[in-house]
């Protein structure tokens, strides 16, 4: 007889017909787990279809034991912090902490946020790092370069979620709106807004590609991205690759023109993760596990069209982006002025996904590696592994023989190449021959 979730299967719903108790004990484990940790039904069906449940219980499973998240599940442990410390930049990558804020969806799983608005990337890091905060949004791959030692010690950090994908442009300068062919841009000065930022890296990869060295061609500068704008207007740089709204405000201000989406560049691509230090989550599981549950509610929410229109006068407020309400709806709608004469449409010109893989850590990785900002000999993929939720519990599920996912070691693909995240060693080899 067909189980009660299919044709084949027991009455797990998970198996085949024919599996042994314990397997059938595991799954049912498996998935009381998922109920605890998403009780509400429409949030927990949405997130399952969204990603599946074997890639909700990898991204769980990497933060802590899966055996401790069962006990976890189970009690529903009292939050260790009631009030948490959460740094965000003021961008549209922050929707998910500060809507998710706004709504009572943190409150709902117990825990308020404590809403700390920080101007830079490297500030938010040094504070993450220093312990004055307890999560924050971090641009990637900052995560990845701080377990990796890059500029100091080694410091291991997890990626609760991505807060977004897209939502970043590169912009020029009104004064070169004849100058679009980047061949042309030797002696162009770009802002970035950090060293070991998609923005500056996916920047370097698109010069690259059009025959010019980053390093001698161009001038990269580490500039916050409040200055974008203003930077641009008096021309102290030809340009900038940063995060919404800073690219629409410069066609708003008449200022400059979005050359390129960084969709265009990449599709899908990173921005923005709401992040913690290993130390911090370990110090702290039920507090961790509560803002784990808010953190993917509110990407869910943001993530929902209907949910748009609401969000732009929020962000707009002066406590949070400090932008005008129009320029905002351009860029959560995907309906905007290009600073060139033409309204276009982009729907997906930011997205909010919370979850991620592997190969996106593994595209900076190799960039970073690309252009000396981490050693070549960097195993790419175990760093992977370990910042980006990425999980034995695909191992576990396969053993209780349930389904699993892979762990996402696939092929990208960036400006128009394809991408083999599954031979980093190979791809550094082939980028550096340019």
């Amino acid at each position: 007889m067909a189980g009660r979730h299919g044709p084949g299967l027991c009455g797990c719903g998970n198996q085949a017909l024919g599996c042994s108790p314990v397997e059938a004990t595991s799954a049912t484990v498996e998935d009381g787990l998922i109920r605890a940790v998403f009780p509400d039904s429409v949030l927990r069906r949405r997130v399952l279809r969204g990603v599946g449940a074997g890639t909700l219980l990898a991204a769980l499973g990497d933060l802590l034991p899966l055996g401790d998240l069962h006990a976890l599940a189970q009690e529903r442990g009292t939050p260790e912090k009631r009030t948490l410390k959460a740094g965000f930049l003021p961008l549209t990558c922050a929707a998910p902490l500060v809507i998710g804020h706004e709504r009572g969806i943190y409150a709902k799983h117990g825990i308020a946020l404590d809403l700390v608005k920080v101007p830079g990337i490297a500030l938010i890091r040094d504070r993450m790092l220093a312990g004055e905060l307890d999560i924050s949004q971090q641009v990637m791959p900052v995560a990845l370069s701080t377990t990796a030692g890059v500029g100091g010690a080694v410091i291991p950090t997890k990626v609760l979620t991505v807060l977004n994908q897209n939502g970043n442009a590169l912009v020029l300068a009104s004064r070169h709106r004849e100058n679009r062919d980047p061949r042309s841009w030797r002696g162009f000065r770009f802002a970035v807004p950090f060293e070991q930022s998609h923005q500056n890296l996916q920047l370097r990869a698109y010069v690259a590609n059009a025959g010019l060295d980053p390093d001698r061609d161009i001038a990269i500068r580490v500039t916050p991205p409040s200055e974008y704008v203003s930077q641009l207007r008096v021309g102290s740089v030809d340009g900038f690759f940063g995060g919404e709204p800073g690219p629409q405000r410069a066609v708003y201000e008449g200022v400059g023109f979005i050359h390129a989406l960084s969709k265009e560049i990449w599709d899908g691509h990173p921005c923005c993760s709401i992040t913690a230090t290993s130390a911090w989550i370990q110090q702290h599981p039920n507090t961790f596990l509560a803002a784990f549950r808010g953190a993917v509610e509110a990407g869910v929410h943001c993530a929902d069209p209907a949910s748009r229109p609401g969000m732009a006068p929020i962000l707009a407020r002066a406590e949070y982006v400090n932008a005008p309400e129009v320029v905002l709806n351009q860029v959560l709608t995907g309906r905007y002025a290009d600073g060139l004469g033409q309204v276009r449409t982009a729907a997906d010109r930011v997205t909010y996904n919370p979850f991620p893989d592997y190969a996106m850590a593994v595209w900076l990785t190799v960039q970073m590696q690309r252009w000396n900002m981490l050693s070549g000999t960097t195993d790419a993929k175990a760093l992977a592994r370990e910042v980006m939720l990425a999980t034995d519990a695909q191992r576990l599920l396969r053993e209780a023989g349930a389904a699993a996912p892979e762990p996402g070691f696939g092929r990208l693909t960036v400006l128009g190449r394809p991408f083999d995240s599954s031979d980093p060693e190979g791809e550094l080899r082939a980028a550096r021959r340019g």
